[in-house]
C-alpha cells in the first residue's frame, strides 16, 4: 500500500453474509462524491469482492471481513481482509473467476494477498483528471495488463 494514504476514510467490519454486499456497497456510497463513473466502478469492484467472500462463506459460521477505503485526491484504495478460505478460491474451484476479470479490467492494480490465516483483496483506481475542450470527448488511454494470482499486484499502465 502506498504510505501516503494515512488512516482510512472508511474502516468497517461486515459480517459475511447474503447482505454483506449490500452492505458494503451502502458504506462505500458514503465515503466520498467523485465523478460518477468512478463512483460507481469502485462500489461495483468493492460489492465483487464481498460477494466473493459471500459465495465461499460456509453458512452459519459467524465470519467477518474488514472493509477499509481510502479516497485521496490522486487515487482510491479499496481492501477487503477475511478468513482465508473466503477470498482464495478453493482447489477445487474449477472455471473463470468473473469477479476477478471484471477487476482486472476495471482497476488500475489489484491483488489477493494471503496470509497464514486472514487474505487481504485489495483494488486501486487512479483518478485521472482529464481537461477536455468544451464538445470533445475524453480519449481513453490503450492499457496493458499484468495477471498473477496471489502476492504480487495486479496493474494496468498507460502505453
Amino acid at each position: 500500500m502506498p504510505a501516503d494514504l494515512g488512516a482510512p476514510d472508511l474502516e468497517t467490519s461486515l459480517q459475511v453474509d447474503p447482505h454483506a454486499p449490500r452492505a458494503a456497497r451502502y458504506h462505500v456510497a458514503q465515503v466520498d462524491s467523485p465523478s460518477p463513473d468512478l463512483r460507481d466502478a469502485v462500489i461495483l469492484l468493492t460489492s465483487e469482492l464481498v460477494t466473493r467472500a459471500a459465495q465461499y462463506s460456509r453458512h452459519g459460521r459467524d465470519e467477518a471481513a474488514q472493509l477499509r477505503v481510502w479516497m485521496p485526491a490522486d487515487v482510491v484504495r479499496v481492501e477487503v481482509r477475511a478468513p482465508r478460505e473466503l477470498l482464495l478460491p478453493p482447489a477445487e474451484h474449477e472455471g473463470p473467476h468473473y469477479e476477478l476479470l471484471m477487476i482486472d479490467q476495471v482497476a488500475d492494480r489489484w491483488s489477493i494477498e494471503p496470509t497464514e490465516a486472514l487474505a487481504c483483496a485489495w483494488f486501486e483506481i487512479d483518478r485521472h483528471r482529464h481537461e477536455v475542450e468544451p464538445g470533445q470527448e475524453p480519449q481513453r488511454q490503450a492499457r496493458s495488463r499484468r495477471r498473477s494470482m496471489a502476492g504480487r499486484p495486479h496493474s494496468r499502465t498507460a502505453h
